[in-house]
């Protein structure tokens, strides 16, 4: 797709998503992603590097580096809050070795705060407060505020996914992967809705799984699913009510699931109207993370070239 976003004359960004289970590299020109490739995240620093440069190879030389990935970027290294996702992550030291071995400079930024950034280059006509907020395998979030991204001192900012819920999963109080209990994360994911749906049906079941049977009317499969929206919707007024948002944007492959965005706003609305906030599809898809790291690229760098 075209990112309505403008990028000076034919600023060449070679943009890289990296995520807990793929890596996915496009050189994006004149707002477009062209030559997306995408290979399985390994399970080490060396096959990482190599696989990387796997991707990178045959492409024009490009003018930087964008990256967009997941955990949180903290100074030049890049920190994971669940350290189970990958192995080597914590403290990484990952915009060095990048630039070492792509021979270019290098911007990165949390994969929710990339897609932040995009999905709000298309709606800032008309929207300066936005939160970002992906159902994915875990959950994630990005946030900008009077027209700026916000990553915090430590990058952590719009970690939406890591603060505390009041609604239980089904299956007890369950420790999030970032070694806390009550996460969003550990009810509303991809992830915790499969291992809430394995406990309740008593063998091994996906999201995907869960949210087709509730589509279809199971009443124990709803459950699991109107929880985890009440969730969301919760953690959506908390947000609303620190924050004064315009607009949540809600995203991911959960998020986007059909059913997802009216579950999340019939809970939403069973609070008082001051905690509405109106809530809509993110539109950029897969290339989210991609094109907003590149936007981010440029204004971050754009003035060196």
């Amino acid at each position: 797709m075209v990112y309505p976003c403008h990028f000076k004359g034919a600023l060449v960004i070679l943009a890289i998503d990296i995520g807990g289970t793929k890596i996915a590299a496009a050189h994006v020109v004149n707002g477009a992603c062209i030559d997306r490739r995408q290979l399985p995240m390994p399970d080490t620093e060396a096959e990482f590097l190599q696989t990387i440069a796997r991707l990178a190879t045959g492409r024009p030389l490009p003018s930087g580096i964008a990256v967009a990935v997941t955990g949180y970027v903290n100074g030049d290294r890049v920190q994971s809050f669940n350290h189970k996702t990958i192995s080597f992550w914590d403290g990484f030291p990952l915009i060095p070795r990048l630039a070492q071995l792509l021979g270019a400079p290098v911007v990165a930024i949390n994969d929710a705060q990339a897609a932040a950034w995009g999905e709000y280059c298309l709606r800032k006509a008309s929207c300066q407060d936005l939160l970002f907020m992906t159902l994915s395998t875990g959950v994630g979030g990005g946030l900008v505020l009077g027209g700026t991204l916000r990553e915090g001192s430590h990058g952590l900012a719009g970690h939406i996914g890591h603060v505390a819920i009041d609604v239980p999963p089904i299956d007890a109080p369950s420790m999030c992967g970032c070694g806390r209990l009550g996460c969003l994360e550990a009810i509303a994911s991809g992830t915790a809705l499969a291992r809430q749906a394995s406990h309740r049906f008593g063998r091994s079941m996906t999201s995907s799984e869960l949210l087709d049977s509730a589509r279809g009317g199971d009443a124990l499969a709803l459950d699991i699913v109107q929880r985890a929206s009440h969730a969301v919707a919760s953690a959506i007024a908390s947000a609303h009510a620190q924050l004064d948002l315009q607009v949540l944007v809600l995203g991911g492959s959960v998020g986007l699931a059909p059913n997802m965005l009216n579950w999340i706003e019939s809970a939403l609305h069973r609070y008082p109207a001051v905690y509405h906030v109106r809530v809509e599809r993110a539109t950029l898809g897969a290339d989210a993370g991609m094109l907003g790291a590149a936007a981010w690229f440029q204004d971050q760098r754009g003035g060196d070239y």
